[in-house]
C-alpha cells in the first residue's frame, strides 16, 4: 500500500512528538458549568489558571504561559488584589487585549486587612451595611481593571481575627449577614456569581440554606479549599487556610451543590518536584528564614503521613509508567489524583512556566486511568 506525503507528514509528527516525550499530553479540555438559570451558566474549563506566581516571573514570561493556558482549552483565571507585583492589574490588561467574551475572571475579596506578621482584622465583621462598604473597596478597584464584569467574586476568608498567627476566639458574622452584604445591588453591579474560599463545611452548607430559605439573597456557587494527597497538618499553610481531606470528599452529601474548587501547592509549581527530601530541606530553610508567604509550609506538610504518600506516588508513577510506556513523574501521580477524585470539580493551578503548564494538562489524561481503589491506595496504602 503507498502512504501520501500527507501521510508521511502525519506518521513523522507522531514519531517526533513521542520522541520529544509529549505522546502523554491530551490537549482536550475538560469543562464543567457553575451556576444555575435564571441566573448566569459559565462553562468553565476544569483546570483554572491561578496567577499568583506569574506575578513573580518577567511580564513576557507571564503573558507566554496565559497564552499557552488558552491555547490548551483554559479559560478561566483565579486572581486576586493581594496576589504579587500586581498580577491583578496585568491579567486585566492582557484579557482587554484578547477582546474575547468567553474567558472568565475569578477574583477575590473579603481579605482580613493586614496589621502585620501574623496579625488580621476581618472585613466580614459587623453589619451587611459595614461589610458592604468594605468589601466595596475591594470589588469595585478589581473590576475598574476587567473589561467586563468579574464572573465569580469569591470571600477569600471567612469573618475571623487573627493575632501572632493565632485566631482569635469570638463568634463569627452570620452567615446570612454576609450574604444580604454581597447581595447589595450596589455589589452586584461588579460580578456575575459569588463563591467562597477557605470557609469551613458547616458555614458553606449554611450559606447554602440561608439563600435556599431567601431567595433574594446571593448564593454561593462553588468553594475553593485546599485539597491534596498530601494533606496539611494541625498548621496551615497560610493564615486562616482550611483544607478539605479525602475521607470529607468521599461522602455524597458533602457540601452538596456547591462545586469544588480545589487548590493546592502542587498544581503546576509543584514544591516537591525536586523530591522529597529536598524538598522539605527547602521548606526548613523558608521556616527558619521566618518567610512571610512560605514560613508554615515545613510543619503543613513534611510530615511522616504525607512522606508515606509521597514515596507511594513515586512507586506508582514508576509501575505505570513500566505498564503502559508512559512518563508520568510523581508530581503529575499527585494532580491526577485530586482531578480524579469523584468530587473534585475544578483545580486551581499555578504553573510559572510553559513546560510546567503543559506537564500540569497532561495530568488530566493520567486521571482517566485512575481508579477508586487507586485513589484509596494513594491514600492510605493498602489495596483491597
Amino acid at each position: 500500500m503507498r502512504c501520501s506525503v500527507r501521510t508521511y507528514w502525519w506518521l513523522g509528527l507522531v514519531v517526533w512528538l513521542a520522541v520529544a516525550g509529549w505522546a502523554n499530553v491530551a490537549f482536550a479540555m475538560e469543562y464543567l458549568e457553575v451556576g444555575e438559570a435564571p441566573g448566569p451558566v459559565l462553562r468553565l474549563s476544569r483546570l483554572i489558571m491561578g496567577t499568583d506566581h506569574l506575578g513573580k516571573v518577567p511580564n513576557e514570561q507571564t503573558i507566554e504561559v496565559l497564552e499557552e493556558a488558552v491555547r490548551l482549552g483554559i479559560n478561566a483565571f483565579d486572581t486576586a488584589p493581594i496576589y504579587t507585583d500586581d498580577i491583578e492589574v496585568r491579567l486585566g490588561r492582557w484579557l482587554q487585549t484578547k477582546n474575547r467574551s468567553d474567558l472568565y475572571v475569578i477574583t477575590k475579596g473579603g481579605f482580613p486587612r493586614d496589621l502585620g506578621p501574623g496579625t488580621y482584622y476581618s472585613r466580614l465583621r459587623g453589619d451587611a451595611r459595614q461589610i458592604m462598604a468594605n468589601v466595596f473597596e475591594e470589588a469595585s478597584k478589581s473590576r475598574a481593571r476587567y473589561g467586563s464584569p468579574i464572573a465569580i467574586y469569591l470571600m477569600h476568608r471567612d469573618d475571623a481575627d487573627f493575632q501572632g498567627y493565632r485566631r482569635v476566639e469570638r463568634p463569627p458574622t452570620p452567615v446570612a449577614t454576609i450574604l444580604e452584604a454581597l447581595s447589595d445591588p450596589r455589589l452586584r453591579q461588579f460580578y456575575g456569581l459569588i463563591g467562597v474560599s477557605n470557609w469551613e463545611t458547616a458555614r458553606v452548607e449554611e450559606s447554602q440554606r440561608v439563600a435556599r430559605d431567601h431567595p433574594g439573597l446571593l448564593r454561593p456557587v462553588c468553594n475553593s479549599p485546599y485539597f491534596s494527597l498530601l494533606e496539611m497538618g494541625s498548621v496551615t499553610i497560610h493564615v486562616g487556610g482550611v483544607q478539605v481531606t479525602h475521607a470529607d470528599m468521599m461522602n455524597p452529601e458533602f457540601q452538596k451543590g456547591v462545586r469544588l474548587m480545589t487548590y493546592s501547592p502542587l498544581g503546576g509549581f509543584s514544591i516537591v518536584r525536586p523530591g522529597w527530601e529536598a524538598a522539605k530541606q527547602r521548606a526548613l530553610a523558608l521556616k527558619q528564614a521566618g518567610d512571610r508567604y512560605w514560613r508554615n509550609v515545613y510543619d503543613a506538610i513534611f510530615h511522616p503521613a504525607n512522606e508515606a504518600r509521597f514515596r507511594r506516588a513515586e512507586a506508582f508513577a514508576a509501575a505505570f509508567n513500566a505498564k503502559h510506556g508512559t512518563s508520568y513523574t510523581v508530581d503529575q501521580v499527585l494532580n491526577a489524583w485530586v482531578l480524579a477524585h469523584p468530587r473534585t470539580d475544578f483545580v486551581v493551578i499555578g504553573p510559572r512556566t510553559v513546560e510546567q503548564l503543559r506537564r500540569t494538562v497532561q495530568s488530566l489524561e493520567l486521571a482517566k486511568h485512575l481508579t477508586p481503589a487507586d485513589l484509596d491506595y494513594l491514600y492510605y496504602g493498602e489495596r483491597s
